[in-house]
């Protein structure tokens, strides 16, 4: 029998379902202005992460962990709460600090990752993925586990080419009431992250390229406009949210860019197609990533010999080809 967790944290990682069976972790990370709570609620109150998802997975036969991650995505400040200053790769460091420790307390760094990231998350989350990858110093091995771990991805609503600044303005003014305009003027740090053509996105792109091909990948889309002001507009459209990559799967969903990630029912749109690839996903994942932390794990000796007999040399060689070899110190 699974286990409900309502104390959602507002900033942190929230195991809001555990099952004592479950091998598999799906991690839910929010976009722009969400939290891990009003993000994934539809207007009914269902919050389908426990309130649907476990359900249909012990329906289809498996279970897994199911968690979410709460960050400032703010950018609008009011007498209770104030917007994010941090670039997105400090928010990139700092999930993978929280989720690395939250999975090593609970002896799970090897569960395979099942990723649901909506709007901005999913810059986040490649971001993510990119700084983990990267890891390859001993005293921080434990950071790698997230790349070695993550199986596949759902990203919904994500600007991967970008979104027009102005409309992100729009949105926002609508989701925080009368916003000052000389707030969007000054760009906050997050929504410039998400300038078409910004030098930052582009970086993220070009990294992530690299190492797509390893994951599983669903690219979902928007296909209701918003109301922004009286004008109905898509805030990402399906360029953006669902580029040409190789070996992806794209398509839309029947509402907006808000209601996309919000599940009234198991019959929403959008939510059997999600939860059934996941689904599979949860059942194979297994012995992918099992056999992916076998060859991290013959990576690892490898570099630790490497990194033993350097150290072991009290000297290494300038010139190599002289006769009479002088040398320095290693360090």
């Amino acid at each position: 029998q699974g286990t409900i967790n309502k104390n959602i944290q507002r900033y942190d990682v929230t195991a809001v379902y555990t099952h004592p069976q479950a091998k598999v972790d799906i991690i839910l990370i929010h976009g722009l202005n969400g939290n891990p709570t009003k993000t994934w609620t539809a207007g009914n109150g269902v919050y389908w992460p426990t309130d649907l998802l476990p359900k249909t997975l012990e329906e289809d036969g498996t279970q897994a962990n199911i968690f979410v991650y709460g960050y400032n995505a703010d950018v609008a400040g009011n007498k209770d709460k104030k917007p994010s200053t941090n670039f997105i790769h400090e928010h990139a460091q700092t999930l993978v600090s929280y989720l690395t420790s939250f999975r090593k307390r609970r002896k799970s760094q090897r569960n395979p990752i099942i990723w649901v990231a909506h709007s901005l998350g999913g810059i986040l989350l490649k971001r993510v993925l990119e700084h983990s990858d990267h890891v390859r110093a001993s005293a921080h091995e434990d950071d790698r586990a997230i790349y070695v771990s993550t199986y596949a991805i759902v990203f919904l609503g994500t600007p991967h080419e970008g979104s027009d600044l102005a409309r992100w303005g729009e949105v926002l003014q609508g989701m925080v009431g009368r916003v000052p305009r000389r707030l969007f003027d000054s760009e906050p740090i997050l929504i410039k992250t998400l300038r078409k053509d910004g030098e930052t996105l582009a970086n993220i792109n070009a990294n992530f390229i690299n190492i797509q091909q390893r994951f599983k990948i669903h690219l979902v889309h928007e296909n209701q406009k918003t109301d922004l002001k009286g004008t109905m507009s898509l805030i990402v459209d399906s360029k953006s949210a669902a580029p040409k990559w190789y070996n992806t799967t794209s398509y839309g969903i029947e509402a907006d860019h808000s209601g996309m990630c919000k599940f009234a029912s198991v019959d929403a749109p959008g939510y059997r197609q999600i939860t059934s690839v996941m689904t599979d996903w949860v059942k194979e994942s297994p012995e992918v990533i099992m056999y992916r932390w076998q060859v991290e794990d013959q990576d690892r000796r490898i570099r630790a010999q490497v990194e033993l007999n350097e150290r072991a040399r009290p000297f290494v060689c300038l010139n190599p080809f002289s006769s009479k070899c002088t040398g320095v110190p290693f360090r």
